[in-house]
């Protein structure tokens, strides 16, 4: 099998990949249309952290981890609008800059250092203490960065408008924000929001995230296992690499059950 057709047998496993973040993300389960996590400075939040938790751990940990992080913040931001939050988040923005993280009194770091019930067996905290601080820190670059509060409308704009190198450079700026996780990020805010128009050839390089599952599905291609070959052999190829992308992640992470379904 040439080539070419590989690659899109691997890109026609992003229709299941599209599925799964619609019934297994918090942001779309909370918010109830990708309309409605696009809108909400809040949703948004969470839909940062449905990519930014996952730091290489088992995904069910991490899920957990984000379930008790937004409790968290529940507890401190409080109202129950999103306007309501914002006012909350405003009020208290001293405490979210990074000499004030660990300090006594801090009402972020106090309640992100708790552990909550979210309907598991056991009750989880929030992770690791890079974990805290990475929420901390997403906080204050919405409140600084962000036009309106609301880091997807705020990413989605900066790609209309060019700028995702410059929107990379600045979320790896993030504590724990690295290539992986900021690549994550833009990669499904293009996909979910409809932006490759907007897409210059190099700025796939951006929106391709390696981990071990792609790794591997590149290996066995024969294609480098980093962003820009990945990105440069797929559009050679007539294949979108955003697509490709997550179907290959796709494969590998769901590869047996896949595989007992064509038995």
């Amino acid at each position: 099998m040439q080539l070419t057709q590989k690659l899109k047998k691997v890109e026609a496993f992003s229709k299941d990949y599209a599925a799964l973040i619609r019934s297994e993300t918090i942001a779309f389960d909370k918010g109830g249309s990708w309309e409605k996590v696009r809108q909400e400075w809040w949703y948004a939040l969470i839909f940062f952290f449905d990519r930014a938790f996952y730091q290489g751990r088992n995904d069910e940990l991490s899920k957990c981890f984000e379930q008790a992080a937004i409790r968290a913040l529940e507890t401190v931001l409080v109202g129950a609008s999103s306007n309501d939050k914002l006012s909350s988040l405003k009020r208290l923005r001293g405490w979210l800059e990074p000499g004030q993280w660990s300090t006594k009194g801090n009402p972020f770091w106090d309640a992100l250092s708790k552990k909550y019930d979210i309907g598991k067996k056991n009750k989880y905290g929030t992770g690791r203490e890079r974990d805290r601080e990475m929420v901390l820190d997403s906080l204050r670059f919405i409140l600084r960065d962000c036009k309106g509060y609301n880091v997807l409308e705020h990413s989605i704009q900066q790609i209309q408008n060019h700028n995702i190198a410059d929107l990379s450079r600045k979320l790896h700026g993030i504590t724990s924000v690295g290539d992986k996780i900021a690549s994550f990020l833009l990669r499904d805010t293009v996909f979910v929001y409809d932006l490759e128009a907007y897409l210059k050839a190099e700025d796939y390089y951006y929106l391709v995230p390696i981990d071990t599952w792609v790794k591997k599905v590149a290996d066995k291609l024969g294609i480098k296992a980093n962003a820009k070959d990945i990105a440069i052999t797929c559009q050679q190829n007539g294949v979108s690499p955003i697509r490709f992308n997550q179907g290959a992640w796709y494969l590998g992470s769901h590869s047996l059950t896949i595989l007992l379904d064509r038995l």
